[in-house]
């Protein structure tokens, strides 16, 4: 709601079921670490549901005071009326209340309104929530770990795949630039999943995650599986879904790895100390075929089974290389390696994941004769490849309200 100067907006933080609010808690983290002189109104505000904001520039105002509070990526966001909470919730098809679960590590509470009120400050359109909420719930999944990836010093980052018929319905970019700036969809669905982190599970830099560089994929990962320049069955299908159902599939990135090539260059990279955490705990990777590579791929006859059996075969590291590696050699006897990760190195190497179907491989980019592909090598455990059916509700549209 708004009036002249005053605008009415929802508080995007997260309470525990106690009715704690995390804020307090990460008052005392950004005290310890020295981060209240820029976020100078850490916890200071009113213990309410709805907050009235009245200024000449109340737009502004709220910008200044949400990221003073530390509710910000750093960067604008769109303020949450009621307004606008209220337009974006007719489009998620589910009760504003509804609890979804507790965000790790501070265990704010996820209910639909709170995760709507995070989207609309990403800059979402209305027709984003389901796609918003599937990944919510899929972070809440115990196989994502979001504790460890909240607070790990690895730059680790959820990677957003769609997989469906929705994904050009809303513009979700699978083309040029997939990975970069200018479609709203990936980026204000990314960075929703990023704001949801940072105010319900309190996943502030320096004062709970110590990701020791970041990655700017902590703003948001997000992209669509190309539909037209795929040559073999969607991600959707392999994974057991019909072909016009619309799947969000989430995982773990630690980054983003360019290479320029086919087959053997990508196996290259995932032979490299890229792999290392999949090494060290396992896990699923991706791989981002460019169209030009997995057509010339599927004229060759190979499936996508055989791409993944390729990559796993020719991505292994000799012994030798890693065992003197940083991370074994520094953390011997610390952590353990997986069983498969011993019986290769007896062999005599490893490869990047234990088995090909742990490699998550889509098509995407742009549909020139350049070999554009890219490697996302994964951290943490438990192996996480979350796949979501995302049900639209009915009057579902990707147009904007008028």
């Amino acid at each position: 709601m708004s009036n002249g100067n005053s605008l009415w907006v929802l508080l995007p933080t997260g309470q525990r079921a106690s009715g704690e609010w995390i804020d307090d808690t990460l008052h005392s983290r950004a005290s310890e670490q020295g981060l209240l002189e820029r976020l100078t109104q850490v916890a200071a505000f009113p213990r309410q549901r709805v907050e009235v904001v009245r200024d000449p520039d109340a737009d502004g105002q709220v910008n200044e005071m949400f990221y003073r509070r530390g509710w910000t990526d750093g960067l604008p966001i769109v303020p949450p009326t009621m307004a606008r909470v209220d337009a974006m919730l007719r489009h998620g098809g589910q009760p504003r209340n509804l609890l979804l679960g507790e965000a790790e590590p501070l265990k704010g509470q996820v209910t639909v309104e709170k995760v709507a009120i995070n989207a609309v400050m990403a800059g979402c359109e209305n027709c984003h929530l389901p796609f918003v909420l599937a990944a919510a719930q899929a972070l809440l999944e115990p196989e994502f770990n979001l504790r460890g990836v909240q607070t790990t010093d690895e730059n680790v980052t959820p990677l957003l795949l769609l997989s469906g018929p929705s994904a050009r319905a809303m513009h979700m970019n699978s083309r040029f630039g997939a990975l970069g700036p200018g479609w709203r969809a990936n980026a204000a669905i990314g960075r929703a999943v990023r704001l949801i982190m940072h105010n319900l599970g309190g996943g502030w830099p320096s004062a709970v995650a110590f990701a020791g560089l970041g990655q700017p994929g902590r703003y948001t990962l997000c992209l669509a599986e190309d539909e037209e320049f795929n040559p073999w069955e969607s991600l959707r299908e392999e994974l057991g879904f019909a072909a016009d159902d619309n799947v969000l599939v989430v995982q773990r990135a630690e980054s983003v790895v360019n290479v320029t090539g086919g087959l053997d260059d990508l196996a290259s990279a995932m032979a490299s100390a890229t792999s290392a955490f999949s090494r060290l705990h396992g896990g699923q990777v991706a791989v981002v075929l460019a169209p030009y590579v997995a057509k010339m791929l599927a004229e060759e006859g190979k499936s996508k089974r055989d791409v993944k059996a390729y990559l796993h075969e020719h991505s292994h590291l000799p012994a030798a290389e890693f065992e003197k590696s940083w991370i074994p050699s520094r953390l011997a006897g610390q952590t353990k390696a997986p069983r498969w990760v011993k019986q290769a190195l007896a062999d005599g190497a490893v490869p990047a994941v234990e088995k090909p179907e742990d490699i998550t491989v889509i098509v995407a980019g742009g549909d020139i004769p350049i070999p554009q592909c890219a490697y996302m090598p994964t951290w943490g455990f438990p192996s996480c490849r979350i796949a979501k059916k995302v049900d639209l509700p009915q009057g579902w549209s990707p147009q904007p309200e008028t």
